[in-house]
């Protein structure tokens, strides 16, 4: 029975893990310093967390044989969720570019 508990919520949770460790990966990379590479690494791990949050998206939406469950509204609301605050916290990398 605990195996299924922890199961059940790291599927609840997985989108917001996923953001909170892009958001903590950028800032913490960004304050290394400004390098052109920087950018480039910056931008791939972006864009790597964009598609995972949208895969999520799409699992939370085909969800499971049952109908919908709060397990399966929590998914895709967190999956929504992540990937418009990554979308939103990504914003400055493609509006700013690289460092000069």
């Amino acid at each position: 029975m605990g195996d299924r508990f922890f199961h059940k919520l790291w599927q609840g949770t997985a989108p917001l893990v996923l953001w909170a460790t892009h958001f903590f990966f950028c800032y913490l990379y960004a304050a290394s310093g400004c390098r052109r590479e920087t950018w480039a690494v910056l931008l791939g791990v972006t864009l790597a967390a964009l598609a995972l949050a949208g895969w999520l998206v799409r699992q939370g939406w085909q969800g499971g044989k049952e109908p919908r469950t709060l397990l399966g509204m929590a998914q895709l609301g967190g999956a929504v969720l992540a990937l418009v605050a990554l979308a939103w916290s990504a914003m400055p990398l493609f509006v700013f570019g690289a460092c000069a």
